[in-house]
């Protein structure tokens, strides 16, 4: 369980780390074109949701001032940017998705079946804590990575793909 997702999760790290090499940490809290989340704003809820992941695992959150900085719902409206530390975003994006992956592939089924318990997903397709695990490595991560992207090219640099 949790091949293809770790496959893909690799696949779209790749792209993450091409596009994060292009936004200077001097414009990391700079809010993209058309009024989009800053770069900041998208690491710190990329590595929250690496947390929200263990959570289904059953294990609690460990930064819980991210959580409410960057968590669902958040606003992005960053309060005291600059207390946040690119550098430990960033280890934990790059460190937390693969081991997260891992972590999943190895959880217990009754784990991964139970219901996910988040308000924001009800009437939606993702009921489990596996679904929503499913999601934060693919669909979720690649989402952000293209807010990102959008960041990268409006600020002048050519496309990557």
């Amino acid at each position: 369980m949790y091949e293809q997702e770790a496959k893909l999760n690799q696949f779209m790290m790749q792209s993450f780390n091409q596009v994060m090499a292009d936004i200077p940490v001097a414009r990391i809290n700079d809010r993209a074109a058309g009024n989009g989340h800053s770069p900041l704003w998208v690491l710190g809820h990329l590595a929250i949701c690496v947390e929200l992941g263990y959570l289904m695992l059953g294990t609690p959150i460990k930064t819980t001032e991210w959580m409410t900085a960057f968590g669902p719902g958040s606003s992005d409206q960053i309060e005291n940017p600059d207390k946040y530390d690119v550098a430990d975003l960033m280890a934990k994006i790059q460190q937390g998705y693969p081991e997260l992956a891992a972590a999943a592939a190895q959880a217990d089924l009754d784990v991964l079946s139970a219901p996910n318990g988040i308000e924001l997903l009800k009437g939606s397709p993702m009921v489990t804590c596996g679904d929503l695990i499913s999601h934060l490595l693919t669909t979720h991560f690649a989402f952000h990575i293209a807010q990102l992207s959008v960041w990268r090219r409006a600020a002048g640099h050519d496309p990557l793909f």
